[in-house]
């Protein structure tokens, strides 16, 4: 069925010019049940979400769309997406669709939606460190034993490298990384660390949390030798270092978000021209959405940088605009997905090697 419904997408696309959104992002919820610091959420319900159940209908229209207009991949995010009681529904629903399907979570309601979320292509949860007392600092919460024996629970339902560890990284948890590698391997697992990035949300920005000067270096670095010595398990973008030592997103490589990326709210609203700051937004249908003259006016001028953009480095619009802005980048970015970068070579000294404090609290 995927293969079926891939092969009619990129007959579209082909036909379109290649001028199609090809990635949808829905935030099935904008709550969250954790309080990371160098998150923009962290209040459960401070976002005032609408009844999920009077928007379940508009959701399964929504995706119909997506569907009808060739988009290949659907990420659910939040928020905590598992907080909308009918994220595994819309799961469901993608899958049968044909859509490739993705999401991200904190892990602490994955054991009770076991059998929805094993029908995700990818599961990404996310655990920044093993070491409880460091993980319960980051993420305002003493949750990790929880979500790992969640994890070990689903990991039963699905199949091997299909379930990734997100950990966003910084100097804090950097040497706690072979530890979560080692995990993953024994788990065939897919571990995927990202720098820490500010966050920005309707204009509201969180105190700087990003790596700076020979940080981004060490970082970068560091996770080139964890690659080398777990090639099966590691995936990065080692070209993401460049974009963020360069200050994130600008004329040289401007964000393709509007043309390339569909954010869609948990109401069923499209919003433009991202999933953090909104010039245009409606519940129109997606064609009609696309034929606008508004709607081409925001993304013809993605090429060049609005203030809002400045010092934007969020990953999910990065991906998306690597492989729009450069074909070399978009052969890396696809060789880094299947873990078949070529790299250092494993062996001498390692980033394995070089952390003997590894699952030590010395913070």
């Amino acid at each position: 069925m995927k293969y079926r419904y891939l092969a009619k997408s990129a007959w579209k696309h082909l036909r379109s010019g290649l001028k199609r959104p090809y990635m949808a992002m829905l935030e099935t919820t904008l709550m969250c049940n954790m309080f990371c610091g160098y998150c923009i959420f962290g209040e459960e319900g401070k976002f005032n979400d609408l009844d999920f159940r009077a928007r379940r209908e508009r959701i399964f229209q929504r995706i119909d769309e997506l569907a009808a207009m060739g988009v290949f991949a659907l990420s659910f995010s939040g928020g905590e997406p598992l907080l909308n009681p009918n994220t595994v529904d819309y799961i469901a629903y993608a899958s049968g669709k044909g859509l490739w399907t993705s999401m991200p979570t904190n892990g602490l309601l994955i054991r009770k939606y076991a059998d929805g979320v094993a029908r995700l292509d990818m599961l990404e949860v996310s655990i920044d460190s093993l070491n409880p007392a460091r993980f319960a600092r980051r993420r305002g919460l003493n949750g990790l034993p929880k979500i790992l024996d969640n994890l070990e629970y689903v990991l039963k339902k699905r199949k091997p490298f299909a379930t990734q560890i997100n950990a966003a990284v910084n100097m804090e948890n950097l040497y706690d990384l072979p530890e979560l590698a080692e995990f993953a391997k024994q788990r065939d697992l897919v571990l995927a660390p990202e720098a820490v990035h500010n966050v920005m949300r309707g204009g509201k920005l969180l105190p700087d949390a990003e790596l700076h000067g020979e940080e981004i270096d060490q970082v970068e670095s560091y996770l080139g030798e964890l690659r080398a010595a777990y090639p099966k398990n590691v995936r990065f973008y080692s070209h993401y270092y460049q974009f963020y030592r360069q200050g994130g997103f600008g004329p040289q490589f401007p964000c393709r978000h509007p043309s390339k990326l569909i954010s869609v709210k948990p109401d069923g609203s499209v919003h433009l021209p991202c999933a953090f700051m909104t010039l245009f937004k409606s519940q129109a249908p997606l064609e009609e959405i696309f034929a606008l003259a508004e709607v081409k006016s925001i993304i013809s001028q993605e090429t060049t940088l609005w203030d809002f953009c400045k010092g934007c480095k969020i990953g999910c619009p990065y991906e998306v605009s690597a492989f729009a802005n450069s074909s070399r980048l978009a052969l890396e970015s696809g060789l880094n997905f299947l873990r078949i970068f070529p790299g250092k070579k494993a062996g001498g000294s390692t980033a394995a090697a070089k952390s003997p404090g590894v699952g030590v609290d010395s913070a």
